[in-house]
């Protein structure tokens, strides 16, 4: 038997269970960075967490500059555009988890709304789009223990990485309602608008590809487009429109490393038919032109395959 595969049973599976030995953590290593590294502008569907050993390190979270030092804990979600550099003279060593969020997704705190507490709508609907903390002895075991049931690679290691993810996750949700400081105001979290929130990403994770109009997320939801993009930006930190834009590159950047489709195909597979607004919009978000990051990524998954070290995406000056 190899690492990582479970055993295979003759009896199926129902409907709802949910398989402990889903392969979720993406990778988890311990990490070195100094100057001039620079990792540029990027999106996708992952969930990054950084717990910082030492140094310092600066990250660019939708277009506001944070810096991080030794003892913090940075956990950035899906469709947030970031970047990771060093500035001068500094060395960073950090724990670092690439996690696909999809499983998790479908674990509810509460079953009477599956809208308002699963793991990640508790955790976006009071952090937006990354969290930070100082990190405590158990956020920083939970940790380890997800790394070093990666690297052992064992016949139970998926599976108890998942635990360790659901407790870390849980511990993270905890500490959302508690600590007063991730608290806008109290009105704004209420079942009724986490709701709101949450109804409004799901339609846009669905319906992207088509017309995504706010009018008609507010329709189904029976309140006015101007409530819900009020409500919609208190709890994101976006705008809908902003929001809707995002995932969609996302998704355009999925495809150009899975697929060998031409932008203007893909530009339409996300529901931007004009090619020409989908190059400006990605320039905008990304800070290149579609052409030129694709060719950045192959380069980089070509150097991967190969066994050499990637410089061009994540390792340039500014």
């Amino acid at each position: 038997m190899t690492a990582k595969q479970w055993p295979q049973t003759k009896l199926p599976a129902a409907p709802n269970d949910v398989f402990l030995g889903t392969q979720t953590i993406i990778s988890a290593s311990e990490q070195t960075r100094e100057y001039p590294y620079y990792f540029a502008k990027h999106i996708h569907k992952s969930i990054e967490i950084y717990l910082i050993n030492s140094g310092r390190c600066a990250m660019e979270i939708n277009s506001r500059t944070f810096f991080f030092q030794t003892g913090d804990f940075v956990m950035i979600h899906p469709n947030t555009v970031h970047s990771f550099y060093m500035e001068k003279s500094q060395t960073c060593t950090f724990r670092h988890i690439h996690f696909d969020p999809s499983f998790f997704s479908r674990w509810y705190l509460e079953q009477s709304d599956p809208h308002v507490l699963s793991f990640f709508t508790a955790l976006n609907i009071h952090c937006n789009s990354f969290f930070h903390l100082t990190a405590d002895e158990k956020i920083s075991a939970l940790t380890d223990s997800i790394l070093s049931e990666h690297a052992d690679g064992g016949f139970l290691s998926a599976a108890m990485e998942n635990l360790y993810m659901a407790e870390l996750l849980l511990y993270l949700v905890k500490l959302t309602r508690s600590e007063p400081s991730f608290h806008v105001e109290e009105a704004i979290h209420s079942p009724e608008h986490i709701r709101y929130v949450s109804y409004a990403l799901s339609y846009i994770h669905k319906n992207y590809a088509g017309k995504v109009l706010i009018p008609d997320i507010a329709a189904h939801l029976n309140i006015s487009a101007r409530y819900l993009s009020k409500i919609f930006f208190l709890h994101m930190n976006l705008t809908i429109l902003n929001y809707i834009n995002i995932y969609r590159i996302n998704q355009a950047i999925e495809l150009m490393l899975n697929t060998d489709f031409t932008l203007t195909r893909i530009s339409e597979q996300v529901g931007l038919k004009d090619s020409q607004h989908f190059s400006k919009l990605f320039r905008n978000i990304i800070g290149l032109p579609p052409s030129q990051y694709r060719k950045l990524l192959l380069h980089d998954i070509d150097e991967a395959s190969s066994g050499e070290d990637s410089s061009v995406l994540y390792n340039s000056n500014k």
